[in-house]
């Protein structure tokens, strides 16, 4: 070979030499990846769980699957599925198959054949082996839709079928969102029947059940089904509590539950726990007690929520646990273990999270102690457990796999001292400074980005040697391999300058589930810190050359390794960026897709049709259409959660593959109006009237997103009210129609801008839209576009931030952290108010200044102009601080009937609230909250009834201070003494 030819072929014998052995040269030409070597995220950072899960039945899976027990002879597993199938499976390890035993649809009559119904659970009798009795709880579409509880009898076959035709209906109650639905023998032989509230996520409680001993819902119900008592297929035994109550249903062992899915009995002592599904703040778990109060929805766990609500005939008994949904969100119950397998979990309740996939386990030596651990976090979809008769500990998934699983001790090693605790050292960057990646770390972007506030994001992907992806498709789960990391880092400063590093999360797939970790920056840049899985909180100062000091202060909140799980779940897929909708960017030569495929990170490219009805844009790319950009940011921000498999109390739904006549958002909300007249969730033509818009603007309680987010973005706020207000025009909506219109919140706003307006006119109009909740939000709406001048800007937060309490905390994105006022909130403890020492004048001032909205209806002295009773009156009602205190926490604990409120709901669907002041033949009267008279002619009434809520807000001190309620409160009990007395 010539010189200059052997010159010229070394270049490529070295390259060749040195690309990893693992890629062809033809891969290696299209850009193929190098594998990624350097990875030191194995484990955990912490000492291994102490039990682990695996499949017991790996070749069979369920549809939905809604709860299991093993049968009596331990040879075979039952399990029923939400759509009405019993199975059963023989309890072996290589069965292969599910045997059918019955078919509720079949069962349905031919008028109502392909109708829904649910089936929850089944349980056998104790005396199975004898009579092959199975009862089974489900809601039959029939009789105008109910929960029943049904007896079958078993075949003695092999496999078992279930005849049909031998079904009788134990007992019933009305269907509703809440079912619960959970059998369970006592240890006495007994049947225990658990049953929802009836209604469903929002409002709390709307049919008012969970404290009334005269309606089975809302309860745990015991009854004697060996016995029949007259027409009833059922016996009432005679030690259940409400058996001689008059007018109560002598069913009720236990009452004051929401949704309690799932419930334990302890087959040695005969105790119970049950796991109820909370609301918005708290899941509870119940030690239950014969005739015993567990408080819904009076209280959510150790919370007040509904005050007006009358008490049951017991006293409300608190949770034995309960977890906040930064924790958990639907939590499942389990059995009282026995068996002898897991011996340091004997009588331990064990209980998990249907969206997190946690388990625990709780603990009592029998008194009023108890112990409380984590077994496990996993990713299934937790909806039963079971105890088999050999000591193992059943797991059944809902709709993650649909298989059975089993706990087991942990035989994984610790190797928590091994993981890295410096970002430095997980092997993903070779250098921090500049974010260079290692080999075979791939950047990536998405099209949607999700708010985070306010920093931006930059990401990568990085796969163990030449491992692959396939990502997921329609309702095909995506295929990750093991040590797969996904990295989104987040870091504040303008493009092109030096940024500064805050945080940087990763989610890594280990052993089948996907861990998230966070890792926090130091001040100089240098390094990043992991953070403990409780999360973190720290100053941080943002570069900004408009601030005086040239940043800005804030707190940066760093989440807890479950608040990651609630948006990284099971029904959102785990993984939210590096899906194919998020990854479809256009390029040259190549789209990200392709290219990816090209560098072998994914393992094909995923065909996206046309038209896609997932299809995802950059929300603030003005070239996209404005209902491609909302609903793209609502998405990524709002429909990890807002699914139809969220969480407990998602009732509307954001995805954007769902169309909007499917999203559910055309309604009102029981989470709560907020003051905003007519208030739906999404209010086409009209975003101050729409809760979601509300709830996106401000900040502290009713903030949405709950998690992840303490910072309100502008952009999207302005985004998603633009879309609303396109969605329909509304001449009648003055906040939403022209200017020229002449209502009076149209021509403040308009003088908000107008040119010549002068300073006292636009503050004039300022105080006008800070009356109401939507001039409010039609007042932040141009703020946060930027549409008014700085000094009208000024004079809003000023005048905003000392409104009343739903209006204040719109404004507190536009104060300074360190500016902002700390509130008492939804549920503050009179502890807080009473040990500090109230002034007689501050309160006055807060009175007439109507920061905490008394002087709305309660006036000094004057009773013709008050809408309910005088301060005077109640200052001398109520002496004692502490009952006067009480008196405006609580304002529907105890009302007089002369102040009741009465609501009135008219032929054409108005409904009007007041205080009753004359009824004749002809007609009512009321005086609404506002002062007002309203006259209706009884032919208009369609109903009308006196209300056991007080006309007074609840929460009405939420936004004061603790000082300034206790200022308030000494104010009032002054007006006890006679004026100028000492």
């Amino acid at each position: 070979m010539p010189a200059h030819c052997r010159l010229a072929v070394l270049p490529l014998l070295l390259l060749m030499a040195l690309a990893p052995a693992s890629l062809t040269r033809a891969q290696q030409k299209r850009g193929a990846r190098p594998p990624w070597k350097s990875s030191r995220i194995k484990g955990s950072p912490t000492a291994p769980e102490p039990y682990q899960i695996h499949s017991s039945f790996p070749a069979v899976k369920f549809t939905k699957p809604t709860s299991l027990a093993e049968m009596p002879d331990g040879r075979r597993i039952l399990v029923t599925e939400m759509a009405g199938k019993v199975l059963t499976i023989r309890k072996s390890k290589d069965v292969a198959k599910a045997d059918l035993a019955l078919d509720l649809a079949e069962l349905l009559p031919d008028d109502l054949a392909g109708q829904e119904l649910s089936l929850f659970s089944a349980a056998l009798h104790p005396k199975f082996q004898d009579n092959r009795t199975l009862f089974v709880c489900y809601v039959h579409p029939g009789d105008g839709k109910h929960t029943r509880v049904s007896r079958f009898t078993v075949s003695n076959s092999e496999p078992p079928t279930i005849d049909g035709d031998s079904e009788q209906v134990v007992i019933a109650w009305p269907a509703g969102g809440h079912n619960a639905g959970c059998l369970r023998f006592g240890k006495d032989g007994y049947l225990y029947i658990s049953t929802g509230d009836g209604f469903g996520p929002n409002p709390p409680d709307k049919l008012n059940t969970a404290q009334d001993v005269s309606d089975l819902r809302g309860a745990l119900l015991r009854i004697d089904v060996d016995q029949r008592a007259g027409a009833t297929a059922y016996a009432i035994p005679q030690d259940n509590p409400f058996v001689d109550r008059a007018g109560a249903r002598g069913e009720i062992w236990a009452y004051g539950l929401r949704n309690p899915w799932k419930f334990g009995v302890d087959r040695v002592n005969g105790e119970i726990f049950a796991a109820d599904n909370g609301w918005e703040s708290w899941e509870m778990i119940h030690r239950i007690e014969r005739g015993g109060n567990c408080g819904w929805p009076i209280m959510e766990g150790r919370a007040l929520l509904r005050t007006e609500v009358v008490r049951g005939p017991t006293p409300i008994i608190a949770p034995v646990k309960d977890h906040p949904h930064t924790e958990a969100n639907s939590v499942i119950g389990g059995p009282i273990y026995r068996g002898d397998r897991l011996e340091d979990l004997a009588g331990s309740f064990v209980y998990g999270d249907y969206i997190t996939g946690t388990i625990w386990a709780l603990k009592t030596d029998g008194s009023d102690d108890y112990s409380h651990r984590t077994l496990l976090d996993t990713d299934l979809r937790i909806v039963d457990f079971a105890e088999g008769s050999d000591g193992e500990l059943y797991v059944l998934d809902y709709d993650l796999t649909g298989q059975i699983y089993e706990l087991s001790p942990s035989r994984e090693e610790d190797t928590s001292a091994d993981f890295p605790r410096l970002l430095s050292d997980t092997g993903l960057f070779k250098s921090l400074k500049d974010l260079q990646p290692e080999d075979g770390v791939v950047p990536y972007r998405v099209k949607a980005s999700r708010w985070d506030d306010g920093a931006r994001a930059r990401r990568w992907v990085a796969l163990p040697g030449d491992s692959q992806i396939t990502l997921a498709r329609d309702k095909q789960r995506g295929d990750y391999p093991e040590g797969a990391v996904l990295v989104k880092h987040l870091e504040f400063g303008k493009r092109g300058q030096q940024p500064k590093p805050v945080e940087t999360q990763i989610l890594h797939h280990e052993r089948g589930q996907w861990r998230p970790y966070s890792y926090l920056w130091d001040d100089a840049g240098a390094d990043a810190r992991l953070v403990p899985g409780n999360g973190a909180n720290q100053p941080l100062r943002i570069p900004n050359a408009a601030a005086p000091k040239g940043f800005t202060e804030r707190t940066w909140r760093v989440g807890a390794q479950n608040e990651c799980k609630l948006c990284h779940n099971a029904g959102s897929n785990y993984v939210l960026g590096f899906m194919p909708h998020q990854l479809d960017l256009p390029g040259q030569p190549l789209g990200q897709l392709e290219r990816l495929a090209r560098r072998r990170v994914l393992a094909k490219t995923p065909e996206i049709p046309p038209g896609d009805s997932g299809r995802l844009v950059n929300p603030h790319d003005s070239s996209q259409s404005l209902e491609d950009r909302a609903r793209s940011y609502l998405h990524v921000n709002c429909s990890s959660c807002h699914h139809p498999g969220g969480n407990a109390i998602v009732s509307f739904y954001l995805r954007r593959d769902m169309p909007l006549e499917k999203l559910n958002t055309n309604k009102g909300t029981g989470i709560g109006a907020f003051g905003i007249d007519h208030a739906k969730l999404l209010t086409p033509g009209d975003p101050y009237r729409s809760v979601i818009t509300y709830r996106m603007s401000k900040l502290g309680y009713a903030r949405m997103p709950y998690i992840g987010s303490q910072v309100v973005d502008s952009r999207g706020v302005a985004l998603v009210n633009g879309w609303i207000r396109s969605l329909a025009s509304d001449a009648k909506n003055p906040l939403s129609a022209p200017a020229k219109d002449g209502t009076a919140d149209a021509t403040a706003l308009d003088a908000l801008s107008r040119d010549g307006a002068t300073k006292e006119e636009r503050q004039r109009a300022i105080e006008l839209l800070l009356k109401t909740t939507e001039g409010s939000l039609a007042l932040v709406d141009r703020m946060h576009r930027r549409s008014l001048d700085r000094e009208t800007m000024r004079t809003a937060v000023k005048l905003g931030s000392k409104a009343r309490g739903n209006v204040s905390g719109l404004f507190d994105h536009f104060l300074p952290e360190s500016r902002r006022r700390v509130r008492l909130g939804p549920a503050p403890a009179p502890e807080t108010i009473l040990q500090r020492k109230g002034s007689e004048q501050r309160g006055r001032l807060i009175f007439f200044s109507d920061a905490a909205r008394c002087r709305n209806c309660h006036q000094i002295n004057d009773a013709n102009l008050s809408v309910g009773p005088t301060l005077e009156a109640i200052a001398k009602q109520y002496p004692r601080r502490s009952e006067l205190l009480q008196h405006v926490l609580q304002p529907s604990l105890k009302i007089e009937d002369k102040f009741a409120t009465h609501m009135v709901l008219k032929n054409d669907g108005r409904l009007f609230t007041g205080l009753l002041q004359q009824k004749t033949d002809k007609h009512v009267v009321l005086r609404t909250a506002e002062g007002k008279t309203v006259a209706i002619a009884n032919e208009d009434i369609d109903e009308m009834r006196k209300s056991t809520k007080s006309l007074m807000p609840d929460n009405i001190v939420s936004d004061l201070t603790p000082q300034e309620a206790s200022d308030l409160v000494a104010f009032i009990q002054s007006l006890q003494k006679p004026a100028g007395s000492q």
